[in-house]
């Protein structure tokens, strides 16, 4: 049984599409650890329901937790461009998920 079931944002599959084949195999198997273990690695909450999982080289990849163990990928980025794809991830995740409180 899967950890977490993934979900990709459009904005998310349009910055993979981007990134060079190496890349995106290092992105697709970090997603697998989070998708088949629950492994996150080095990740931290930025703000209002976004997170980022963090590598060395500056990569961010920005998701949200959904209730009942699903995961949204919005927004992928690097450590220079940080705050305005956090403010970026925050519209995504809004414009495809309302929060009840």
């Amino acid at each position: 049984m899967k950890a977490y079931t993934i979900y990709n944002a459009p904005e998310y599959d349009e910055w993979l599409e981007e990134q060079t084949g190496k890349g995106q195999v290092q992105i697709r198997e970090r997603i697998s650890h989070i998708q088949d273990d629950g492994y996150f690695g080095d990740h931290k909450d930025v703000c209002d329901n976004v997170w980022e999982l963090r590598w060395k080289n500056g990569r961010r990849i920005y998701y949200a937790y959904i209730p009942e163990k699903k995961i949204l990928l919005l927004l992928g980025g690097n450590k220079n461009g940080q705050d305005k794809d956090i403010r970026q991830a925050k519209k995504i995740l809004f414009k495809h998920v309302s929060f009840e409180e």
